[in-house]
């Protein structure tokens, strides 16, 4: 936390006037973002059910990424002009070091007596400072709250304790928090605070958020490239950010069009460009790094320490398409057990990094999160061994495509896709793995008479097993009668008497 000038004359660290300090400068704000401020100060200090009186807190909860530290940004700088005699404090609250070193900051810029003393508990000094009405309102932000154990039973501290007894439940004083960890913002919340959930962007809001990162003069572009590449982003403003910089940065080079075909082009360009810090933001905690890929890997981290099972149901899960995963497909790894799976599935849902269709008993996960994992999983070298435990899961899940299992078939196709894309140097296990799950897709698009689609899956599969088992193994030679059949379907009876013979491949 650093101290910044609100005006000419007022100084967050001035000697002797009631001014708290807000550590970053104020954004361009959005609509998006002022329609949370809004709803923020509804919670806090208006309506029938307001509990600015009964110590409000209220909690900004959403995707790593969504905007939520800018909003409370601009909450904050709303304060500061409707009540300039509240005192605003920004606390990092990302670990319990950072949160009293930010203490230790109030104290000095409030002044109270006792801070200097080494022996003095900084935390005690400054919750009993805030708890005295005759200091005046006060507006707490803690930023980055997506630790439980740091405010609870976590946080085995003996001089310390759980953190939360330190944050003051006063009449006079108000706290916002960001977290991308809904379970963690409730419990800080508590039963008479509210959570509100930030979604990405609307349509609007995004093109805003881009034109102000590439004005007219730079873009050149028609509204429709715009609209592509804020679609391509999800709408998430951070991702929106990062590539209006890197296209502002390099114009004319780059220009908005040019910057979403690089994007299109391959999952490799989009992992590249994700992870590309172009600017630094002045408005985010300097001592992180704010890619989007970047941004997410911190809440992998947290959640691998605190529960690795549920790390490990998001490296599978984003091994398949990113829609409609199955909720059958990913129980079949590990325990089965239903409150475990449960327990696991609970943080991924908390920070947001997949979607519930309660309906159909499906998940969903944005593509960029899905880029992140996998990202995340190259550089700890578990890439590969995830790859391979989806191919293994699919192979024995996709039904054999008879006509009873076709809307299973159906279900399942984006994912068996999506699962053998990768198939580079593999063992002949995993190959095979692949080779199943290509001859079932195969077997399904024939009987459906999508036949140059099956005839591409039976291809790669009798490839497959002709190279793992040799030509004259069964599997091999059912491959061989399959391709023949796709190949009849479309009249080419040459190339399926070729096949046969032995003579084509």
């Amino acid at each position: 936390m650093s101290f910044i000038s609100f005006g000419s004359n007022n100084l967050g660290n001035q000697v002797g006037i009631n001014y708290g300090v807000i550590h970053l400068p104020p954004g361009n704000p959005t609509a998006h973002a002022s329609e949370a401020t809004t709803a923020i100060h509804g919670a806090l200090q208006e309506g029938p059910d307001a509990i600015y009186q009964r110590h409000g807190r209220v909690a900004l909860v959403g995707l790593a990424g969504v905007g939520k530290t800018q909003t409370a940004i601009e909450y904050s700088y709303r304060v500061r002009e409707s009540t300039p005699d509240t005192w605003v404090f920004w606390i990092h609250a990302s670990n319990a070091a950072r949160l009293e070193q930010n203490y230790q900051q109030i104290a000095a810029v409030a002044e109270i007596f006792g801070r200097d003393d080494p022996k003095m508990n900084i935390l005690q000094l400054v919750y009993q400072w805030l708890c005295d009405a005759q200091n005046g309102r006060w507006l707490i932000v803690l930023d980055n709250a997506d630790d439980d154990g740091i405010f609870f039973s976590g946080n085995k501290s003996k001089e310390r304790g759980p953190l939360e007894r330190f944050l003051p439940q006063a009449a006079h004083g108000s706290i916002l928090i960001t977290s991308r960890n809904s379970l963690a913002a409730r419990n800080l919340v508590g039963s008479d605070g509210r959570v509100i959930d930030v979604q990405p962007m609307s349509e609007e809001d995004s093109l805003a958020l881009l034109r102000v990162r590439v004005p007219a003069p730079l873009s050149g572009e028609s509204e429709e490239a715009e609209m592509a590449l804020v679609q391509a982003l999800e709408f998430i403003p951070l991702a929106i950010t990062q590539a209006g910089s890197y296209i502002a940065n390099r114009s004319p080079r780059v220009t908005v069009s040019r910057y979403l075909q690089l994007f299109c082009e391959s999952e490799s360009n989009q992992t590249h460009l994700l992870q590309h810090e172009e600017a630094k933001d002045l408005r985010r905690d300097p001592d992180i790094r704010h890619t989007i890929i970047t941004t997410w890997q911190l809440s992998f981290e947290q959640i691998r320490h605190d529960r690795p099972a549920a790390t490990d149901l998001l490296a599978l899960m984003s091994m398949f398409d990113r829609q409609g995963i199955p909720e059958g497909m990913v129980r079949a790894y590990g325990d089965d057990d239903g409150l475990y799976f449960e327990d696991s599935l609970a943080p991924l849902i908390s920070y947001s990094l997949v979607l519930v269709g309660i309906e159909t008993l499906s998940f969903d996960m944005h593509r960029i999160v899905q880029l992140s994992v996998r990202r995340w999983l190259e550089i700890h070298l578990e890439l590969a061994r995830w790859q391979e435990r989806s191919r293994a899961i699919m192979a024995e899940m996709f039904p054999d495509g008879e006509y009873e299992s076709w809307n299973e078939c159906q279900r399942l196709l984006p994912h068996a896709k999506e699962v053998t894309k990768p198939i580079c140097d593999t063992d002949d296990e995993d190959r095979l793995h692949a080779a199943t799950i290509s001859f079932k897709c195969g077997c399904y698009l024939l009987f459906r008479g999508t036949y140059e689609e099956a005839g591409a899956m039976h291809q790669w599969a009798l490839d497959a097993r002709e190279k793992v088992l040799g030509h004259e193994h069964p599997d091999t030679l059912t491959s061989i009668s399959n391709l023949g059949s796709v190949l009849s379907s479309r009249g080419k009876y040459e190339e399926r008497k070729r096949l046969i013979d032995g003579r084509w491949i």
